[in-house]
């Protein structure tokens, strides 16, 4: 029978199927306090680059290994540590990928063509002028949609190329935790940098200082619909921002008591000398949702300016007293209001963040997610107790959220369990490219004189889309789902597994990914596999894996020796047929759980 290339690939697919659907069905099992039941890393080296950035690259790994440490654990512990500062990390070969990125712009309007391609060069305006020079002209839709495309292939170049991977792995978890889409209004993708500023800002800072900015924000105002948030209605003008406030943005739904209107028998929680209620009930959300009527933005409508500022609509605030997460002074009597008459829209606006950025049950709800982010879907109890004391304690200082970060990080849970997390789609993929030192591409006007093409980026988005892990695209506020269960499915795997190969054609994003070319010259089959298991796993692994990309790089031939074309087989009996075949086994090692699981 003759063999073609696609009979390969699919053979080789298949088997890494079946490996794929007992790996990742690993990560779906009930959780256990038992620390016993979780794996063990195979290195500290191996959690730094595979479940603290977003991939390992051969840059990444030398920084580590240069790390000062006289024990594994040590070096760990003093590179997290460097990572935790970003800003004494050198970051100027990404800046410099940034700064000679180009990025095409096509559109006809007003019977006008434009077709240029441009620098990244929105990146760093200010609110104002993206207000001034990209809401309020009369433009096209795609000069207003222009500074959320920047941030986007500024997202990619960073995740890909940054030092600071850690970093940019927390402003990932804010910016999804914070979930706003992008494209869901004009105004909100127009000002879209700001946004990311914010975000960037404050991912390692106070989550207080965070939930203020954010909720000022362009972005969150008109997503969330606070913009249009004015008494009257009995329940405030609009309660869209404040529902998702306690169940997404602090508390979270596990403090909600649906159905539930009893204030006095709420249970009570104490911290210190505060008093607050145990959980939140729907008048909570309402009362918080008149706390922040008159929070709005200066849009140009009822008497305001048009800069896009954040803006204190004092007419449109209800002054009435107010009772957000009060305590029972004594089981079976009614709390009394605590904010009262004639507050303000700043005090009341501002003691309602103060007050739920405060609440245990906000630390208790952050630190779970931070440790599931960081370390296991299902992480130990004792873990996110760790976390959320050093959360509560902090909760006033400008590092809050890095000090709980790294007590997550340097934990025994942290440094000892592995392989409970699964990457989602985009993060395999910028994983592919870092560990294949791949070029990320640039867009030019035009190839061939067809002014329709070179458009490569908006074509990698494209693809990468299909897998449903749409960067800043994700519908609900919810943010994108950060368990396996979600994304190990035929849909999300099968067409991430194709971007491996897709983008890198011209059709398909035009990455430029040298496989061969890095591939050291003379290796045997067994010795190409090694090379790219490190490379890619940053571990050589003990089960099937690595003895199935062997014999699928050898096709029969010997293992010890390095590939050959194959016989009986026309289109894959020539040198430039082994080359595809070593690409071919790198691809296959993306698709296996190996380097799926973190």
């Amino acid at each position: 029978m003759e063999l073609t290339r696609r009979d390969l690939l699919e053979s080789g697919a298949l088997l890494i199927t079946g490996l794929a659907a007992g790996g990742f069905a690993a990560i779906g099992a009930p959780a256990t306090p038992v620390a016993a039941c979780y794996n063990a890393p195979p290195s500290l080296r191996a959690v730094a680059m595979r479940r603290l950035a977003f991939g390992p690259s051969p840059e990444l790994i030398a920084m580590y290994e240069a790390t000062p440490g006289s024990n594994d654990e040590e070096r760990f512990d003093n590179w997290v540590r460097q990572q935790l500062n970003p800003a004494a990390i050198d970051d100027t070969p990404c800046a410099n990928r940034l700064a000679a990125t180009q990025l095409k712009i096509r559109y006809t309007y007003n019977n006008q063509t434009m077709n240029e391609i441009r620098s990244l060069n929105l990146l760093n305006a200010s609110r104002e002028w993206l207000w001034q020079h990209r809401v309020i002209p009369d433009l096209a839709w795609a000069e207003r949609m222009r500074p959320y495309d920047e941030v986007r292939v500024a997202t990619w170049i960073r995740a890909v190329y940054s030092r600071r991977q850690l970093f940019e792995v927390m402003v990932d978890f804010w910016h999804n935790h914070f979930n706003v889409r992008a494209d869901a209004d004009s105004r909100i993708a127009a000002t879209w940098p700001d946004y990311d500023r914010i975000i960037r800002t404050h991912a390692l800072g106070n989550f207080h200082t965070l939930l203020l900015e954010v909720t000022k924000s362009v972005a969150m105002m008109y997503y969330l619909n606070n913009v249009s948030n004015k008494a009257g209605g009995g329940e405030g003008g609009n309660e869209n921002f404040a529902r998702e406030l306690f169940e997404l943005h602090t508390l979270g739904s596990e403090h909600y008591l649906k159905f539930y209107d009893q204030r006095e028998n709420i249970p009570v929680v104490e911290y210190g000398s505060e008093r607050f209620a145990a959980a939140y009930i729907d008048y909570d959300v309402y009362e918080a949702s008149r706390c922040l009527t008159g929070w709005t933005i200066a849009n140009g409508r009822d008497g305001r300016p048009n800069t896009g500022a954040f803006y204190l609509m004092e007419a449109w605030h209800d002054n009435f007293p107010k009772t957000v997460l009060a305590p029972a002074p004594l089981p079976g009597i009614p709390p009394a209001p605590n904010f009262p008459f004639n507050n303000g829209a700043q005090r009341d606006g501002e003691e309602v963040l103060r007050l739920v950025a405060r609440h245990p049950g906000t630390g208790r709800h952050l630190c779970k997610k931070l440790c599931q982010r960081l370390v296991a879907d299902d992480p130990p109890e004792v873990l996110i107790n760790a976390a959320y004391t050093v959360w509560m304690q902090h909760r006033d200082s400008p590092d809050q959220i890095r000090r709980v970060v790294e007590t997550i990080l340097l934990s025994p849970q942290a440094k000892n369990i592995f392989g409970h997390k699964m990457r989602r789609p985009l993060e395999s993929i910028w994983a592919f490219l870092r560990a294949t030192n791949a070029n990320l591409p640039s867009d030019v006007a035009s190839v061939n004189g067809n002014a329709t093409e070179g458009n490569y980026w908006q074509r990698l988005f494209w693809n990468v889309d299909q897998t449903g892990h749409r960067l800043f695209g994700w519908d609900t506020p919810t943010g994108h789902p950060d368990r396996a269960e979600y994304w190990a499915n035929t849909n999300a795997l099968l067409r991430s597994w194709n971007c491996f190969y897709t983008i890198s054609q011209s059709w398909g994003g035009n990455v430029g990914i040298d496989i061969v070319g890095q591939t050291p010259a003379g290796l045997s089959c067994a010795g190409i596999v090694d090379f790219w298991l490190q490379r890619m796993l940053t571990y050589t692994p003990t089960g099937d894996l690595r003895t199935l990309l062997i014999n699928f790089l050898a096709q029969g031939g010997d293992p010890n020796q390095p590939p050959q074309p194959l016989r009986g087989a026309p289109d894959w009996g020539s040198t430039e047929a082994v080359r595809d075949r070593i690409k071919a086994m790198v691809q296959l090692l993306a698709m296996s759980p190996e380097f799926w699981l973190r």
